[in-house]
């Protein structure tokens, strides 16, 4: 069974991103698998080459990026209270059949603070994981999506054709066995701002976006930005993928 919490869609950035995280320089030549694809453009290879600094050593990312966001949001807290209540609706399936749906409810700032928190804690221990190699065949799985999703004005995980994103991009590499699916919007943002924003996951229930980029089985992937005419303001679609 797949959980739709691994799928939910990510609308706004976090207030606390400071300009510190930006400048940090991280640079590792094999870490930029990307570099000479020539079918990306350059901030969607950045966002690949992003995403292996984080799989390649997880502690680093943590102390570099995670850490003075955390500060920042339990001072915000802390100054603020609570904050704003929300809530998530996550609908999980069964194949095409609806087996539960659940309403998770949380204060804004308090769920900043356990977001950061257990994303901290976790890439604080967590052992480096596989470097990604970019993909055609996931890349146009992206690319079919997204004009797919156009006409709408905004992107769902479940296609027109009711296909899901593992469907798609097996369509377009056979040899692929599994896939999955991250989107964010949110306009002309920094590569890493979107990356940070998809992994604290904050008022997502389950942290599925997070654990997606963190998931030890994926070998592959692309990063595509909607651009226009396609859709009038930016969106980021992150496709995960494992061969045979």
């Amino acid at each position: 069974m797949k959980s739709l919490s691994t799928y939910i869609l990510l609308f706004c950035i976090h207030a606390f991103l400071p300009v510190s995280a930006q400048e940090i320089i991280w640079e590792d030549a094999k870490l930029n698998t990307a570099k000479s694809t020539k079918y990306m453009l350059p901030d969607e290879r950045e966002m690949i080459y992003e995403i292996n600094r984080l799989r390649s050593d997880p502690p680093r990312y943590a102390k570099s990026f995670i850490t003075i966001r955390l500060k920042k949001a339990l001072q915000y807290l802390e100054q603020e209270g609570k904050g704003d209540s929300s809530y998530s609706i996550t609908t999980s399936y069964t194949g095409n059949t609806v087996s539960g749906i659940d309403t998770t409810w949380n204060f804004s700032n308090e769920e900043e603070v356990h977001a950061l928190q257990t994303l901290y804690d976790t890439l604080l221990h967590l052992k480096p994981l596989s470097i990604l190699l970019p993909d055609e065949g996931t890349y146009k799985a992206c690319i079919k999506h997204a004009k797919d999703q156009a006409p709408t004005g905004k992107i769902n995980h479940m296609g027109t054709d009711s296909t899901w994103p593992w469907e798609r991009i097996k369509e377009f590499s056979p040899s692929m066995i599994d896939g999955n699916e991250n989107i964010a919007f949110n306009g002309d943002a920094p590569v890493r701002s979107i990356v940070l924003l998809l992994l604290i996951d904050s008022g997502i229930p389950g942290y599925g976006h997070r654990y997606n980029m963190l998931e030890s089985k994926w070998a592959y992937a692309s990063c595509y930005a909607t651009r226009e005419p396609l859709m009038d303001s930016k969106w980021w679609i992150q496709e995960f993928a494992r061969k045979k």
